[in-house]
């Protein structure tokens, strides 16, 4: 019996486009940090609370435009 583990390339072409779609998601943050407008929601220009910036550093949205 082999101990060798597969992956399915589906789960792995999942993966690989959630860290993808994180990494953008940091990429825009850092962006909005060189324009002065992190911390900011993208559509209405309302500050998103430090408490959610502490969890998700990344946030650009407030909470009433997130999903």
């Amino acid at each position: 019996m082999s101990d060798i583990s597969t992956t399915d390339p589906i789960d792995e072409r999942a993966e690989a486009e959630l860290l993808r779609t994180e990494l953008d998601e940091v990429e825009a943050a850092l962006a909005r940090l060189d324009d002065g407008t992190y911390g900011t929601c993208r559509v209405c220009g309302a500050t998103i609370p430090d408490a959610v910036l502490e969890q998700r550093p990344q946030a650009g949205l407030c909470g009433d435009h997130q999903g």
